[in-house]
């Protein structure tokens, strides 16, 4: 991934159920990327939300 989203520590915590296979393809992404799951999941999560509101959604 290119663009870093997400560069701080964690503030707050919840546990989050995943489908297995989707769990996966976040491991390999990550790892490709050379981060860690959470990182990984917060980039996107991040980049979705910037996306959002760029739209007016």
């Amino acid at each position: 991934m290119q663009d870093v989203l997400y560069t701080g520590r964690k503030n707050d915590s919840f546990q989050l159920r995943l489908p297995e296979r989707m769990k996966e393809e976040i491991r390999r992404m990550a790892e490709m990327d050379g981060i860690s799951i959470n990182s990984a999941i917060v980039q996107r999560l991040a980049r979705c939300l910037r996306e959002e509101r760029a739209n007016g959604q």
